[in-house]
């Protein structure tokens, strides 16, 4: 399961440093949402399924700490039905390493960059896309650099163990400026 990365928990840590000076009440809410986060991990994330609601607040979570770190350099759009049902449930965690990755190599310092996350749920299944731009002009192939991390390897054994042949996982890497993935996954109905 989901592990808090290191380097993540650094960075949001210094730029966290750096806010207190300059910017107190921004500081404050990415305290907030470091801590929502953890609290998540810790508590929420050991049972076998959580509510679907749980995990699109996590991942607002995290969001909102990438909005703080890189400020206005990127566009970022999460968008996933207010109203899901409260007994529809995924196994926790699931789809941050499609977020992560999104934002691990989708942002640039010197260009436009934009990460889109679109959430639907319905016929009890989940589908997730992540579509981020893409920077590599050429030099590596995107989706093989993605595919081989460890991240992506261990979610794709533990979505095989979860769900065996009933998920999907597609990547469509052919706009040499946007990288796209979709996750389809079942949704439980947890009474």
């Amino acid at each position: 399961k989901y592990q808090i990365n290191p380097h993540f928990l650094m960075n949001t840590l210094n730029n966290i440093h750096a806010l207190v000076d300059i910017d107190s009440q921004s500081a404050k809410r990415a305290i907030i949402e470091l801590s929502n986060m953890m609290r998540h991990v810790v508590y929420e994330s050991s049972a076998e399924t959580i509510p679907i609601s749980a995990d699109m607040k996590f991942l607002e979570n995290y969001i909102e700490l990438m909005r703080v770190r890189y400020s206005q350099q990127i566009d970022i759009r999460f968008n996933y039905p207010k109203n899901l049902p409260s007994q529809y449930a995924i196994p926790p965690l699931v789809l941050i390493v499609f977020v992560e990755n999104a934002f691990k190599h989708g942002i640039s310092y010197k260009e436009n960059s934009f990460i889109n996350i679109t959430i639907t749920a319905d016929n009890n299944e989940l589908t997730c896309v992540v579509a981020n731009s893409r920077h590599d002009h050429g030099t590596q192939s995107h989706s093989s650099h993605e595919r081989s991390g460890i991240g992506l390897n261990n979610i794709i054994k533990r979505m095989d163990i979860l769900f065996g042949n009933r998920y999907t996982l597609t990547t469509d890497n052919t706009d040499s400026k946007v990288y796209i993935v979709e996750l389809v996954i079942p949704v439980t109905t947890n009474k």
